[in-house]
């Protein structure tokens, strides 16, 4: 008996052994099992259907004329939920897309919506069709097309002066004219809207050069600083604007009054000002002097830094322009643009103040306070 166990526990070990150094080729040689499985293969295997991504759209207005903002709301439905990176891009004729970049927000499980402002120039201005194309980690996933109904646009016939300006309103906050050189002037428009858009706003006239040095916020509400180089005999501007509100043309007449010829004085020389900054001001204030109140009150040197905190970004945030060296030969132009008009080349390296900057150039305030644009290379 005790030798049948014996012999028992050495045939275990060798099995275990030989399954542990059990070969690929052993492996292979080992016959199919001839059991009948009665098993629903799709118990077995997971099917993973493929993501079937819709697209639509849906106007806003139901008219518009042409140079007014419409509104397309689009809504993506990636039928899974996963992230995705979601890419627009519109085949269009006459057709200026105002928002290239719009924010997508979530509706639903895999459900999203964006919304994008156009215009259009022309009553045949169409679109041929959108795309969303879907990105997962840098991956094409999968896209979809289509080609959405647009409102009905409307022609407006418009005056010889007009200015491609359709909108609710468009005011003049100031208007300036100074010497720019020996044969020219240069005007300065400040100018703002409201449900427009600026972007192809072009006064009709024979200048030598015209275009927005600064153009900020959106159709809803938009405002920036026109520039006009013009012959030194034209002594006054005029153009005209569809206003929405009244449904009829309104006519805007400037007569230009050279003033003085310091181009310092032509564009406003702190970028910071505006309503919303002084807003911003006040509340720093005033998280100043409850900080400190607090300070007074608990002894808590925390609220002390709090407000030490407060006053050194106030400090910083007033400081309008930041320090800069301009190298030796840089064109300075009146515009930011490749063909914008030279007015100065610098003669030497020479110090300068910063007033902002865009992806191509930087618009500064040289040592005879001038102000102009230059390209970002010719700054140190």
């Amino acid at each position: 008996m005790l030798r049948a166990i014996f012999a028992l526990i050495l045939l275990v070990n060798i099995s275990f052994s030989n399954e542990r150094l059990i070969t690929n080729e052993q492996m292979q040689g080992i016959a199919d099992t001839d059991e009948i499985m009665d098993i629903d293969p799709s118990l077995i295997y997971q099917n993973i259907d493929p993501v079937e991504l819709s697209l639509s759209s849906q106007s806003v207005e139901k008219s518009v004329y042409i140079y007014q903002p419409f509104t397309l709301n689009l809504v993506a439905n990636t039928d899974k939920i996963l992230d995705f990176d979601m890419n627009l891009t519109l085949q269009s004729n006459d057709i200026t897309w105002l928002n290239q970049k719009p924010l997508w927000s979530k509706k639903a499980a895999g459900v999203y919506e964006t919304s994008i402002h156009l215009i259009a120039s022309s009553p045949n201005a169409d679109i041929e069709a959108i795309t969303l194309t879907l990105k997962r980690n840098g991956m094409f996933f999968q896209n979809r097309t289509i080609k959405p109904n647009l409102p009905l646009i409307k022609a407006i016939k418009p005056k010889g002066n007009f200015a491609n300006f359709v909108g609710e309103n468009l005011e003049i906050k100031m208007f300036k004219s100074s010497k720019f050189n020996e044969y020219s002037n240069l005007t300065t428009i400040e100018l703002s809207s409201k449900n427009g858009n600026l972007t192809l706003f072009n006064i009709p006239g024979n200048f030598e050069k015209q275009g927005f040095d600064t153009l900020k916020g959106d159709y809803k509400n938009q405002s920036g600083i026109y520039l006009i180089i013009s012959d030194n005999n034209l002594t006054n501007i005029n153009f005209s604007y569809y206003n929405l509100a009244k449904n009829s043309f309104d006519d805007i007449n400037l007569t230009i009054n050279v003033q003085d010829s310091d181009l310092s004085t032509q564009v406003p020389l702190n970028p910071k000002d505006g309503e919303f900054q002084l807003y911003k001001e006040i509340s720093i204030y005033i998280a100043i002097i409850i900080s400190l109140l607090i300070f007074i009150w608990q002894r808590s040197y925390y609220w002390l830094l709090i407000a030490i905190a407060f006053i050194a970004y106030s400090i910083h945030d007033n400081k309008p322009f930041s320090d800069a060296k301009l190298k030796a030969n840089a064109k300075v132009r009146i515009l930011p643009m490749s063909n914008s008009t030279i007015f100065a080349i610098a003669a030497k390296e020479q110090n300068v103040k910063i007033i902002t900057k865009n992806e191509n150039y930087t618009k500064i305030i040289l040592q005879n306070q001038t102000i102009g644009w230059v390209d970002n290379e010719s700054i140190k």
